[in-house]
């Protein structure tokens, strides 16, 4: 007789929410209400299975956020400003520190291959 493994066991949900999250970041949405809501669930819910996956949305965001920055420079050689509202930043000067804190270098002297 099989024993039934648990939801949780059986898959995680953090695949799905760095999608979502990379999806509606294009949208300049970071809130976690719209994106639960993309998954269907309340957005307490998804706190709750990121924490006990030992990550939060706040992370997942911010780690996107990073890529995709590092991949619209050095790809689509975009500048700082467009970059910036790609990513939902209120303004470039916003978009420059969080960049500084990922990096420890800002996006001008960031080395673009």
């Amino acid at each position: 007789m099989r024993t039934r493994v648990p939801l949780a066991a059986e898959r995680t949900l953090l695949p799905c929410v760095a999608q979502n999250v990379r999806e509606i970041i294009a949208e300049g949405v970071t809130e976690a209400g719209r994106i639960a809501a993309r998954l269907h669930l309340s957005a307490r819910t998804l706190r709750r299975h990121l924490a006990a996956e030992g990550t939060s949305l706040r992370h997942l965001v911010d780690e996107s956020r990073r890529v995709q920055a590092i991949e619209l420079m050095t790809l689509h050689r975009l500048t700082v400003e467009q970059i910036s509202l790609r990513l939902g930043y209120a303004d470039a000067a916003t978009f420059i520190r969080a960049f500084r804190r990922w990096t420890g270098t800002t996006p001008g002297a960031y080395p673009v291959r």
